[in-house]
C-alpha cells in the first residue's frame, strides 16, 4: 500500500502532507491497527522511499495466507462507518473494470478461496519435493515409470505460436514503416501466447484493456504488457483488425533506451517483443550494447510474463481446469555475448560463458489452475535451453525456485 500520492495521476500529494511521516506511521501503530480490526493477525513491515526529498510510507502485506481475514471492530470517522465488523474486504472490479476495494460478494469468493487453497498447496509442494528428495535413484525411478504409464501426450502448439509470431512480426515491420522509424542495432526478446481452451466473448474495447491493466499484477515499474493509454499519442494503443497493438519507443542521446510492441488479441492471444534492457544505455552499470545478457533478468523476466498470462486468463473468465496457456519465447542477436549480472550486484555468475549461436526459441505448456507457487518448473523449462546456448551453462533449479519466489513475492 502506496501512501501519499493520487490515485488518478500518480502525482505526489504534497498539501497538508504531514511533517514526521515516520512518527504516525511508524510500525508499532500499523501493526496495532492490524491487531485490533483484523481476525486473523498478521505481521507487516513499513518503509519509507524518497521522493524530491520527500518520504512516503509504504505498507508491505505479506503473501501466503491460507484463510481469509475479516474485520473484528467498527471504525467511524465522523459518524460515517470506514470498516463494518465481522466483514471480509477485498479488492473487485467496477462495471467498467476498474479496481476497488468492496465488501466481498458472492462472484469475489471463489477467487478467494482459490488464493487460499493455492497457498496450502504450495505448502504440500514444498513437503513433497523435500520427501523425493530423499528418495534413492531406484525409488525415484520406479516412481517415474508408475506416473509415465499414466500421461497421455500432450498435443504440440508450437506451429500456431510459430504462425503468430510470424503474423506478429509482419505487424510489427508495418508500424516501423508507416512511422518512418530507424533504431539502432539491438537485441531482442519476444513472447506470444495462445490461451488453448475456451475462451469467454470479449471486445477489443477500452473494458477489455481496463479489465487487463486491473488485473495486471505489475510486478515490476515496466511490467509486460502495459497500459501506455496515459502516454503520447504515438504510444498509445490502437485497434487494428479487432487487436489492440501499441509500440512504445524510447531513444535518448543515440542510445535506445526502451522498445515494446504489443498486440492484445480479446480472443485470447497476446504478443510482446522488447529490446534487451541489456543493450539499452540506461544506468551507469549497463554494459555495452550486444556484449552481455543478465541472467537474471532471463529468469524474472521469464516468471513476469508467465505469472500475467495467468492473471491475464483468469480475468478474461477461462476456466482453470479446463485451460492451457501455450508460450513462446525467443531471444535474437545472441552471438558473441557472455552472461552476466551486471543488473544485480548480489548475484554473480563467471564472466566467460559466450554465445556461439545467434537466436534461440523457447516453448512451454502451462496449466491455468498452476499456483503461482509452483512457477518455477515452467521458468525452468523456459530459460534452460536458452542458457545452454552460453557454453552449455545450467541454472540450478533451487536457484531458479528461489529467484521465482522472491519476485513473486516482490521481494527482489
Amino acid at each position: 500500500m502506496v501512501i501519499g500520492f493520487k490515485n488518478d495521476t500518480l502525482e505526489p500529494l504534497l498539501d497538508n502532507a504531514p511533517r514526521d511521516v515516520r512518527k504516525i506511521f511508524h510500525i508499532d501503530k500499523i501493526q496495532g491497527m492490524v491487531a485490533k480490526y483484523a481476525s486473523e493477525p498478521f505481521e507487516i513491515t513499513v518503509e519509507f522511499p524518497q521522493l524530491d526529498g520527500k518520504y512516503f510510507p509504504v505498507i508491505i502485506i505479506p503473501t501466503g495466507i491460507k484463510t481469509p481475514v475479516a474485520t473484528k471492530s467498527d471504525l467511524f470517522s465522523s459518524e460515517k462507518p470506514l470498516i463494518r465488523a465481522d466483514t471480509v474486504y477485498v479488492r473487485s472490479l467496477s462495471s467498467n473494470n476498474t479496481p476497488s476495494t468492496t465488501q466481498a460478494k458472492s462472484k469475489d469468493w471463489s477467487k478467494l478461496v482459490e488464493i487460499c487453497f493455492d497457498n496450502r498447496e504450495a505448502d504440500i509442494g514444498r513437503f513433497i519435493r523435500r520427501h523425493l528428495g530423499a528418495m534413492g535413484t531406484e525409488q525415484l525411478n520406479s516412481l517415474g515409470t508408475l506416473l509415465a504409464g499414466s500421461l497421455k501426450p500432450e498435443v504440440s502448439t508450437e506451429d500456431l505460436l510459430k504462425e503468430y509470431f510470424k503474423e506478429s512480426e509482419q505487424r510489427y515491420e508495418q508500424v516501423l514503416k508507416d512511422r518512418n522509424i530507424n533504431l539502432p542495432e539491438h537485441g531482442i526478446w519476444e513472447v506470444g501466447l495462445i490461451f488453448m481452451g475456451e475462451v469467454p466473448h470479449h471486445s477489443a474495447n477500452k473494458e477489455f484493456l481496463n479489465l487487463l491493466n486491473s488485473s495486471n499484477p505489475d510486478y515490476t515499474g515496466w511490467p509486460v504488457w502495459l497500459d501506455s493509454r496515459q502516454f503520447g499519442e504515438d504510444d498509445r494503443p490502437h485497434v487494428i483488425s479487432g487487436v489492440w497493438e501499441a509500440l512504445l519507443i524510447n531513444l535518448h542521446s543515440g542510445w535506445l533506451n526502451q522498445i515494446d510492441f504489443m498486440r492484445l488479441d480479446p480472443k485470447g492471444k497476446f504478443f510482446l517483443r522488447r529490446a534487451l534492457e541489456d543493450d539499452m544505455k540506461t544506468t551507469d552499470r549497463s554494459p555495452q550494447p550486444l556484449t552481455a545478457l543478465d541472467f537474471g533478468l532471463v529468469v524474472i523476466r521469464t516468471a513476469e510474463t508467465i505469472a500475467v498470462g495467468i492473471a491475464f486468463a483468469k480475468a478474461m473468465g477461462c476456466l482453470p481446469e479446463e485451460t492451457t496457456l501455450s508460450f513462446a519465447f525467443r531471444w535474437t542477436k545472441l552471438k558473441d555475448r557472455k552472461l552476466s549480472s551486471w543488473a544485480n550486484s548480489q548475484r554473480w555468475i563467471p564472466y566467460h560463458y559466450s554465445a556461439y549461436q545467434d537466436e534461440l526459441t523457447s516453448f512451454v505448456n502451462v496449466p491455468l489452475d498452476i499456483p503461482l507457487s509452483a512457477l518455477s518448473q515452467y521458468v525452468s523449462q523456459v530459460i534452460r535451453p536458452l542458457f545452454e546456448v552460453f557454453d552449455g551453462f545450467t541454472l540450478s533449479e533451487n536457484s531458479v525456485e528461489d529467484m521465482t519466489r522472491n519476485f513473486i513475492e516482490r521481494k527482489l
